[in-house]
């Protein structure tokens, strides 16, 4: 394991003073910064959430001095194991007591947004503290929310604000940030290894983490949890052996059927009333089993779905969503998407219709999976690419 690579980072901010500056500046900062916070989540296992609203607090939604010149969202001390380059200013710090003093200190001088916020992500991670991993309360895996997650970073002792939990909170709430994180679903289900290889302690980037077991191939396995990040993918814990990437899964035998193509889907005893959790990666209606749309509720994006196998109505595939009901489907492409190739250059935008400056131009006739129909942004159509990320229906 690795050792602690920073100090505790201090706060210097009110929320007062970021309430008002922030109904300005918040959808920039979220826009240039949000995909980051959301591939740092993927890689060590953090809150998107509640590093946007550290990015947000300590750094005055990106205008402060040490943001703009050192790209130091997080107020990150260089401190002595720091090797890199710094940047000196004056930070305020709180006693037990709350009360507000000055220091000037060394800060650490990142080469862009994504190494900062990796950094942060490190340090949650892997700092040591007296009685093990310092910060391991707040992670994905142990963090039932981003509020328990809050309170766990300040009882760690990141921050000397005393209100430092609640003004993250509030930051939280207000600024709808937790549509930055992973989805989770909590669904059990069998599955079969399609390829042998390891499991790991951390639901992280098999560089962060350490291997736990071994898994081989036609193993049948129980999955416990499922993350499913921005872009589509997925970490799934095996009950007792660890965490590992969807494509190391396969579903299996047991569970429900993947290529039923029965006339009479509602009457279809092949139907498993085992469910499979699914990330819906676009808004969905509900179907009966004839493919008429029904008044049921439209289901959001981004929601995890019990399914209960494929079928085939009208030439078209469907997920059942219902254990108890024969007469309620959902499109499948709205979960698994379709393949399409570029015709043209194209950028990512965002739910509000901006672009995602921090993502890279997809190239084109690079192919790509979209989920669903088009959806329409402030009169224009787009396909969606993933969570809150969306691309020109021109472009394809």
């Amino acid at each position: 394991m690795l050792t602690s690579i920073a100090v505790p980072v201090t706060n210097n901010l009110s929320l007062s003073n970021n309430t008002v500056q922030a109904s300005a500046t918040s959808d920039a900062f979220l826009s240039k910064v949000g995909t980051q916070a959301q591939k740092t989540s993927k890689k060590y296992g953090v809150y998107a959430s509640m590093m946007l609203a550290q990015a947000a607090l300590e750094s005055s939604w990106g205008n402060s001095t040490l943001s703009t010149q050192a790209y130091n969202f997080f107020g990150m001390k260089a401190g002595t194991a720091w090797t890199g380059a710094t940047y000196a200013a004056r930070t305020a710090e709180q006693d037990s007591k709350g009360k507000t003093y000055y220091i000037k200190a060394a800060f650490r001088k990142y080469s862009s947004y994504q190494a900062s916020f990796d950094d942060y992500g490190l340090k949650m991670r892997t700092t040591l503290g007296g009685t093990g991993l310092r910060y391991s309360a707040t992670w994905l895996e142990n963090a039932s929310s981003v509020s328990k997650a809050a309170d766990a970073i300040k009882a760690a002792g990141y921050a000397t604000d005393v209100n430092y939990p609640s003004k993250l909170k509030r930051l939280i709430k207000t600024y709808n940030l937790t549509k930055y994180d992973p989805v989770v679903s909590k669904t059990s289900y069998k599955a079969k290894i399609v390829k042998s290889g390891s499991a790991y302690l951390y639901p992280t980037d098999h560089s962060v983490s350490p291997k736990l077991s071994t898994i081989t191939a036609g193993q049948i396995v129980t999955v416990t949890k499922t993350f499913t990040y921005y872009n589509g993918t997925k970490r799934m814990y095996l009950k007792g052996l660890g965490w590992v990437n969807s494509d190391s899964l396969t579903t299996s035998s047991s569970q429900a059927p993947s290529g039923n193509t029965s006339a009479n889907p509602a009457t279809d005893s092949q139907t498993s009333a085992t469910g499979q959790a699914k990330t819906l990666m676009h808004g969905a209606a509900i179907y009966n089993s004839k493919g008429s749309r029904t008044k049921a509720k439209t289901v959001k994006a981004g929601t995890s779905v019990t399914t209960f196998g494929k079928v085939t109505i009208n030439g078209a595939s469907y997920y059942r969503v219902n254990a108890a009901s024969a007469n309620q489907f959902i499109k499948a492409t709205n979960f698994d998407g379709t393949s399409k190739k570029l015709k043209h250059n194209a950028y990512l935008y965002n739910g509000q219709g901006k672009r995602i400056k921090t993502a890279k131009k997809w190239l084109k006739r690079s192919k790509h999976t979209v989920y669903g129909g088009t959806v329409k942004i402030k009169g224009k159509y787009y396909y969606v690419v993933g969570l809150n990320r969306y691309v020109k229906k021109g472009n394809f």
